[in-house]
This record gives structure tokens, sequence and C-alpha cells, in this order.
């Protein structure tokens, strides 16, 4: 029996190794190589279609890059050379007022620093073709037409690689050979176009790229096994070598050569889109691998074991620079029934004792999900330092996604992207960040004439532009809806047309790999193709920023013109002043309704917002023709975006950060979480089908329960079942994160972060996605501090 090569203990400690091993890595190159590989090869696949030719740069990557199996393994595969050290947020030198997006699609080269074997010159030289490309230039081209927008960021846009989840069942079970021989016995059919064939020879070479990578690990593996002689890790050595020769060319047997071959699926996955192809998905995990796990039932302690490794495979280097992605757990089927398993239980495990920043855990729960999940729960909420998961209403979902059309069987299948976006595991591309608006920039254009507050610069039309016979400010304010709508169609069809053309520039970069496990091998389309739908499902994601100052603002404008101490003129002044000279004026305007106190006027009006904008992107169509999704989630990006906004009529500050996602802004909901939860469920949940975000700062010292478990049901009864389930209405809300701390705490580990994470790792949630704590910037660390807000979620009132 294969298994019993593997030691509970030392298979564990090995896990412990491998990511220390992972830590210790400062450098991130290969993606470069993968990268300058496709330079060298560039001119060899001039006759090709686009996506043979990114398929053949697939191949000659896997077959050049350098590979290695650490003396910790006991699975093969890396992802870390798709990755680059990249991601803003997580580097310490990181600022608010630095960070422009990513829009220059060069400005990855910057993160490779030069040293003997990676010269300037090499590095240069490799930019240089790279901005040639017809990607790098049709990308350039389509932000330099929108950056008069995004420059103060009215809107940004993105082209979106990862955010996606892949479906790699049917390579699990039947192998990468079976699907060969699929598509090429559609090379003959004369119902496929030439490009669907030329596309279904891509997708062939790009799986046989995959079986190399296999095949170079186990000559790796039979080397190792020569020299080994310690006799237990040779029968380890030996065990992997059986896997590899079995997988991923043909079905497998047990969980151990599941994994395994899921690993190299997933490596090969994110190689086809180096560099940083962010927020792929693995899905429902426990239900993906639990066939598996029957087949050949090993102790449940052992899968916990594969668990551990598995997950160190999603961490990369020094930050585990790869963010955002995500694996669920739990959940229901289409008849209410649990679908935890003991996989479920083995992965909670595996994720408790390993503590890692990465991937991130997600729980579906729904109104049958068993006490003993809770349970298990509670040691994850109530742990300092420990990760948390996000939280999932299938209840909910299930209704948001049947109206939005979805197949009923499907619905079940439904995972999440990156932070919290739910699509449909293996049939929808979403590009769920494609596009971003803001709305508080807005509604600033709006008051002040098409002018920034902050520099001065027209940046969009004027009053008269909207309404030819609009007077004077006074008039602009007293019709502040109708001005504020008409500005926003103007903004969402600039935003529609710019988001538009970087998805069609990303097009010019064929995914056959990714695309065969999509429905590729079905339709024998590309999944980015802007032509053709290769698809069953697909959309463009519009994450909406600013809902919670826009409603507050909306009506602090019609408390304002109520009273007769000043004129509207003074409120233009005052916020061009961002207040200076005008402190009472903003004193005032801070004393009006705020969201999230239960204030009916206010409460109404973001709901009445949130409606209307949902369904203004809605009808926006993508370059596919299909709806735009409204996502009101915000991740960190109420701080950036922010930043980009002036003074507000709701008494914010300029460059102060907006609400996140659909939560109050902070410091404005103050009478505690109940009170919240009443405004909170005013909004219009089933209108955000792309998703939305929410983050309660939970002080501990509100739960008694004396164990993990005690206080994991206490946690269902006071959070879960207050957010997700107090309503018989289908409008409840889906989506939560939660970080069980307060500031006093993380003031503390900051101060003395020996003491209160001696192993450099104390786990918090950013937005949708946990972190190193130690590892943010200091912008970041604040922010994570101040929105833990214990005046909106007291729980003692």
């Amino acid at each position: 029996m294969y298994w019993k090569n593997f030691a509970i203990e030392e298979t564990a400690k090995m896990a412990k190794r491998l990511y220390r091993e992972e830590r210790e890595i400062k450098r991130l190159d290969g993606w470069f190589l993968a990268m300058e590989t496709k330079m060298k090869n560039d001119r060899q696949y001039d006759e090709f279609s686009k996506s043979i030719k990114s398929a053949e740069d697939l191949y000659r990557i896997i077959q050049t890059i350098p590979l290695s199996v650490s003396d910790n393994n006991i699975f093969v595969g890396a992802q870390r050379d798709a990755f680059a050290m990249s991601y803003a947020l997580i580097n310490p030198a990181f600022t608010v007022p630095s960070f422009s997006g990513y829009c220059n699609p060069s400005d990855v080269f910057n993160d490779i620093e030069p040293n003997e074997e990676f010269s300037k010159e090499r590095i240069e030289k490799v930019r240089h073709w790279f901005s040639l490309t017809e990607y790098a230039k049709e990308l350039t081209k389509s932000y330099r037409k929108a950056e008069k927008f995004t420059g103060e960021v009215a809107f940004f846009i993105e082209q979106v690689t990862g955010h996606t989840i892949c479906d790699f069942e049917l390579a699990l079970d039947k192998g990468l050979l079976y699907i060969i021989d699929l598509l090429e016995s559609k090379l003959g059919d004369d119902k496929y176009s030439q490009l669907q064939k030329n596309n279904f020879k891509a997708m062939i070479i790009s799986l046989k790229a995959a079986l190399l990578l296999a095949e170079r690990y186990r000559e790796i593996v039979r080397e190792k096994i020569k020299s080994e002689s310690d006799p237990d890790r040779k029968n380890q050595l030996l065990a992997m070598d059986a896997a590899l020769d079995r997988v991923p060319a043909r079905g497998a047997r047990n969980l151990y050569e599941a994994i395994q071959s899921y690993i190299l699926l997933w490596q090969t996955m994110c190689l086809e889109q180096a560099p940083n192809p962010y927020a792929f998905s693995v899905g429902n995990c426990d239900r993906i691998f639990y066939k598996y796990y029957l087949m050949d039932k090993i102790p449940l302690d052992l899968a916990t074991q594969f668990f551990k490794h598995f997950l160190v495979f999603f961490n990369v280097g020094t930050r585990s620079w790869a963010i955002s992605q995500n694996i669920l757990i739990g959940g229901k089927d289409n008849r209410g029934g649990d679908l935890t398993n003991e996989l479920s239980y083995a992965l909670l495990d595996a994720y408790y004792e390993m503590n890692l920043p990465q991937p991130i855990l997600s729980v579906k729960i729904h109104k049958n999900t068993p006490e003993k999940l809770y349970r298990a729960l509670g040691k994850f909420l109530f742990t300092p330092g420990c990760l948390t998961p996000s939280f999932f209403n299938d209840e909910t979902l299930f209704t948001i996604l049947a109206r939005n059309g979805v197949d009923e069987d499907d619905i079940p299948a439904y995972a999440v992207a990156g932070c919290q976006e739910p699509l449909i595991m293996g049939k929808d591309n979403g590009n769920t960040t494609n596009s971003w608006l803001n709305l508080a920039k807005v509604l600033e254009l709006t008051i002040n004439d098409g002018k920034s507050l902050l520099s001065g610069e027209q940046i969009g039309p004027g009053y008269r532009y909207f309404k030819k016979d609009i007077g004077d400010l006074k008039e602009v304010l007293g019709d502040i809806r109708n001005m504020f709508y008409m500005n926003l169609e103007y903004y969402l069809d600039q935003m529609v047309k710019a988001a538009n053309d970087v998805s069609r520039a990303l097009s010019s970069l064929p995914v056959p790999f990714l695309s065969t496990f999509m429905g590729g091998a079905e339709t024998g389309y590309d999944m980015r193709s802007a032509d053709h739908q290769g698809t069953k499902y697909n959309g463009s994601g519009c994450l909406v920023h600013g809902l919670s100052v826009v409603g507050d603002s909306i009506i602090a404008i019609e408390e304002f013109l109520k009273q007769d101490k000043y004129a509207p003129e003074d409120l233009l002044l005052a916020l061009k002043n961002n207040f200076r000279g005008y402190e009472d004026l903003r004193d005032l305007l801070k004393s009006y309704p705020k969201y999230g106190n239960n204030i009916a006027v206010v409460d109404d009006e973001i709901r009445e917002i949130a409606i209307r904008v949902s369904e203004m992107i809605r009808s926006r169509k993508n370059y596919l023709g299909n709806p735009f999704r409204p996502d009101f989630s915000t991740p960190s990006t109420h701080l950036l975006y922010g930043y980009h906004v002036g003074a507000t009529p709701d008494g914010r500050e300029a460059r102060e950060m907006l609400g996140y996602g659909v939560d109050p802004l902070y410091g404005e909901a103050t009478n505690g979480f109940g009170f919240r939860m009443l405004s909170t469920y005013k909004l219009p949940f089933l209108q955000f089908n792309g998703g939305y975000a929410s983050h309660l700062g939970v002080n501990p010292h509100y739960f008694r329960g004396k164990t993990y478990e005690e206080k994991g049901l206490e946690f269902k009864e006071k959070i879960i079942d207050t957010v997700f389930f107090s309503s018989e209405s289908e409008e409840n809300p889906f989506y939560l994160y939660v970080n069980v701390t307060t500031a006093e705490t993380l003031r503390e580990v900051l101060k003395d972060p020996k003491k209160h994470a001696p192993d450099g790792v104390y786990i918090m949630r950013i937005h949708g996605t946990f972190v190193n704590f130690l590892d943010l910037s200091p912008a970041i660390q604040e922010d994570i501090i101040k929105r833990l807000d214990e005046g909106s979620t007291r729980l003692d009132l």
C-alpha cells in the first residue's frame, strides 16, 4: 500500500520545512525566463495561428525552465515560476500616493533585480521585445485613450488574466491522454471550422506540455532514487515515481495521485499566463478530491498531511506572492442537502495546523450546515493570528445565480474567483475585475461642473452638457440625484468602451491549456476570444466604490439646502478648501444622518442608489454582447481610490478612504452591530450578481464559550444566523469576512512581533484574502486597524 511510505508525523514536519524553504526564496526569476523563451521563439511560429503559437510557447517554456524537487517534497510541482514580486499591497515600500494601478504591462520588468545572471541589458532586451508585442501595444493604446478618466479614477480598467475557476475533473478522472484522443478525433470532423481545428490542435500541444512537465519531474525523482541512502525517503521517492508514471497522463486511482495530478495541471495553467495570473481558484476542493479518497481510503490524518503539502504549493516566495487563490468547502445541493464530507474536516485541520498566508479558505453556509462544521471553525475564528475563512450564504447565492441565467444543475458548482466573485467552475469567464467604478469621484465631478476638486482639471463635461437650462449651483444641488445619474451614464459609457478595449487586447494572448478545461474542448474556441464565446457563461465585472459616501452625501446636500446659514456656494468652497476655514460647516454636514445607524432616510437612499447603479451596469454589454456584472467590492481600492476623491458633502475630507464594499464609512456607524445590520438588510443583495464585500471587526470579548468549539457555535448564533438567516426574505446578505480581534491587539503585535508571532507569521484578513499582517505595508496595516471600527460592531447593546 503506497500510503504506508508516508508516516504521518514526518510528513507533517516535511510540510513545515517545505514552507520555510519557500519563505527563504528571495528572487522570482522563472516568469522572466518564460518571457525570454517566448522572445527567443517568437519568429519560429509566424505561420501558425495565435492559439498554436501560444501552445508552442508553453511547450518550450516547460521544456527549458529549470525544475527541482526538494528533499521535503512528497508531491512535485511549484507555481513560483509564474509569478513576480509585484503585488503592491504586500510590498513594504507601497504607499497610497504612489500607486497608479497596473496600467503599463511592461512594469513587471521592474520587479526583477539585475544581478550577474540577469544583467540589466538582458532584462531590457526582453522588456523591449515585449513592449512591441501586439498585446502590449494594444493594451498601452487602450490605457492612453482612457487616462483622462483613470488618472484620478473616475473609473479604472483591467485586463483580467486570472480570476477563473477551472474544472480539472475530466483530467483527474480520465487523464490527459484521454482528452487528447477526444480532441484529435475532432480534427477530421467537417462540422468544425479551421479556426476551431486550429484551437483543438493548440489544446493538444498544451496538454502534451503538461505531460512533458510530469516526465521532466519524473527524471529528477529517478535520479534522486539512485543516490538516496535513507530507506524511508527512498520509499517516498518510489511512490512519487509511481504516481508520475500514472498522472496526469491517465486517471488518478487514489487521493495521492489526484493531488499530484492537480498540482501539475495547476502549474501548467499558471505558466501559460506568466507573469502573474492572480486569483485562480480551486473551487469546491472537498468535493473535487472526495471520490479519490473513497477509491483507496487512507487514514484521515494522513489525508490531512497530504493537504498540508497541497496548501504549501499555493505559497510563492518570501511573501506568498500568488495572491487570492481560493479554496472552498461545504455548501448544499439543489435539494438542500449538505455537501460537507470527511475531506472538509481534513482540509480544515491542514489549514489550521499550517496557518499559511495563502490560499484563501472560504466556507459555504446554508440552513442545514451541520453544527460540527461550526464547531470546527471556532479555532480559526478565536485563535489570535490565525486565518479566518470567508463565509458564503448558499441560500441567497442559489437564488441570484438562477435569476441570472445559470442552469439549475450548474448552481451547486458555483465557486469563488479571487476574493468573493461567484462563478461557475469550468464554465464561466466572468472577467470579474475588468472595470472599477468610483461613484464618489463621479459625484465630485457632478458637483464641480466636471472639474476635479483636487487638481482643477476638467475631467468630464460640465453642467450644461447634461441639462442645457441649468442655472446656478443651487439648481444643480437641488437636482443632485438627476444630475448625478446623468453624469454616471456618461462615465459608464466611457468605462465600458475602455474595459472592452483591454479585453480585446488580452484576446491576442490565447490560453489553449486553460480553455480546454473551461469548455473549449467542446466549443473549439479560446476562452479569451473577443469574437466567439468559448465558455458557457460570460460577462465582465464592474467593482463599484463609494456607495456609502454618495448616499450619505446626497442626504447631506438635501439637509444642507433646508438651512439658511450657508449658501450653496459656501458648500462648494468648503469642499474645494477641504473644509479649512469651514470647520463649522463640516460639523453641520457630519451631523446629518449616516448609513449604518438604521435611519430610514439614508438607508433607503443607499438602497435606491445600489439598485439603480446595478441596473445601469447590467444594461451595458461587454465585448461579446453579455451584460456587465455589478460587484460592490473594494479590495483595498476603497483606500486607493479614495485618495483621488476630494472632500465630499457627507463631511469626509479629501483623500480619505471610501467605505469598504457595502459597509458604512469608517466611524459613521456608531450604534453597534444590531443597528448596522438593520441598515444592511435594506440593501438589494439580489442585484449584486457580480458579488460584494462586507467586513466585520469583532471583539472576541463578546464571546463567552470556554472552548473553541463552543465559541464556534456562539459565532454561528450571534453572527452567521444574524447576518445570513435572520429574515425569511430571499434577499439576505450572502458574503462576509471577519477579523476577530481589536485595534489594541494589532498595535501590540506591531510593537513586539517576536512576542506575538515568533515564527514571523500573524494572519489577518486584508479584504477577500488573508495575508501575513507583518508582510503588509504600513498604510495597509493601518487600514485594517481602522476598519475594525468597534462602534459599528458592538454586541453588548
